[in-house]
């Protein structure tokens, strides 16, 4: 650097820059695409995507319907195949892993949360939760049934625990599915539009729960249509016509 040269002052910086200055990125896309093939051709979903995602952030993925939103989430979850592109968690390269490789890498470093709940309506919200770390031998049975109260406690519904989702409120059930989400402690947390059937006053409540975990030292990667979601988001990611701007 020469002597006119100055360091940017931390005021002049975006917030994923001052990021960027101490910490390496959690998650990194790298010119992510997506097609789809109709037949009427071919339809661009992503176009070139690059974003990195930093430990401890909540970013709000907006855009109108249609702009690529749920194909992106889709894409990092492995729920779909990237045309082309790269993704990587910490370093890995998540897009290299086969299937299974994929699911083991999903179970630990990724929760999700769905706008429909997807809660099994015969069991229990203790059971509930348990049944993610079932499925990825976390901790022992005994260790399961209390971290599933430890995190009914954490969501605020500890009361409910032994009910059935439908014997609980809309806004109770996406708790639930945010306790699940973090059950098996992964430090990646995707929303998909999570407020997308509740009221607002209960959309402010679950905006504040996940803006709580940021402290605890989890990233949440949130796709909303509610643009009241800026005064919760670190960073407001946009959507448009397949490519992403930063605002």
């Amino acid at each position: 650097m020469s002597l006119f040269e100055t360091t940017p002052s931390v005021n002049t910086l975006t917030k994923a820059e001052s990021l960027s200055m101490t910490n390496a990125p959690l998650l990194e896309i790298r010119n992510l695409r997506k097609n789809y093939q109709t037949p009427a051709g071919v339809i661009e979903a992503l176009r070139g995507v690059n974003l990195k995602l930093y430990p401890a952030e909540f970013v709000a993925v907006v855009g109108k319907s249609g702009a690529g939103k749920s194909t992106l989430i889709n894409l990092i979850t492995g729920i779909d195949t990237i045309t082309q592109g790269e993704i990587y968690f910490r370093g890995e390269a998540v897009h290299s892993l086969s299937d299974e490789q994929k699911t083991q890498w999903r179970g630990k470093n990724l929760g999700v949360v769905f706008q429909f709940f997807q809660l099994l309506p015969t069991l229990n919200l203790i059971e509930n939760i348990k049944i993610a770390m079932d499925l990825q031998h976390f901790l022992s049975p005994l260790e399961r049934y209390e971290r599933a109260l430890e995190l009914l406690d954490l969501v605020g519904i500890k009361e409910h625990a032994n009910k059935i989702p439908a014997k609980i409120s809309g806004g109770q059930q996406q708790r639930v599915a945010i306790a699940r989400a973090l059950a098996n402690d992964p430090p990646l947390i995707v929303a998909d539009e999570p407020t997308g059937n509740l009221d607002s006053r209960t959309a402010a409540e679950i905006f504040d729960l996940f803006s709580a975990l940021t402290k605890q030292g989890k990233t949440i990667m949130m796709v909303t249509h509610d643009r009241g979601i800026e005064k919760w988001a670190y960073r407001i990611i946009e959507i448009s016509d397949g490519m992403v701007y930063e605002k």
